[in-house]
C-alpha cells in the first residue's frame, strides 16, 4: 500500500512538473525521488512507472482536447515512421529519463551514507 502511495504521489508530480514547468523536470524529480527513496527496493520501477504513467495521462488528455491522430499521422511521415511508434517514443523517453536520474541520485546516496 505504501508503495502504491508513492507511485500516484510520483505521478502526479510528474504531470504537475511538466504541465507547469517543462519536460526538463522529469529528470529532477526523478533525481530527487531517487536520492529520497534510495535504501528501498522498488525505487527504479516506481520512477520509471510513474514517469510514464504521468506522460500517458497528459497525452491522454492532450488527444481529448484536439486531434492527436491526424497530429501523429503528419509528424510520422516527417520522420518516417508509424504515428504509433511517436507515443511509444514519447513515453519511453519520459521513462528514461527519470530511470537514470533516480539511478544516479540514488547510487550517489548510497555511497555517501555510511552503513
Amino acid at each position: 500500500m505504501k508503495w502504491l502511495r508513492q507511485l500516484i504521489a510520483l505521478t502526479v508530480l510528474f504531470a504537475a512538473g511538466t504541465w507547469f514547468v517543462g519536460w526538463w523536470m522529469i529528470p529532477v524529480l526523478g533525481a530527487a525521488y531517487g536520492a529520497w527513496a534510495a535504501n528501498q527496493r522498488l525505487t527504479l520501477i516506481t520512477t520509471t512507472l510513474a514517469a510514464t504513467l504521468a506522460w500517458g495521462g497528459l497525452l491522454a488528455y492532450d488527444a481529448a482536447a484536439g486531434p492527436m491522430g491526424r497530429l501523429l499521422d503528419v509528424l510520422g511521415a516527417l520522420f518516417r515512421v508509424p504515428g504509433a511508434a511517436l507515443l511509444v517514443l514519447t513515453l519511453a523517453y519520459a521513462a528514461l529519463l527519470a530511470a537514470s536520474a533516480a539511478a544516479l541520485t540514488r547510487g550517489l546516496r548510497r555511497l555517501a551514507t555510511p552503513g
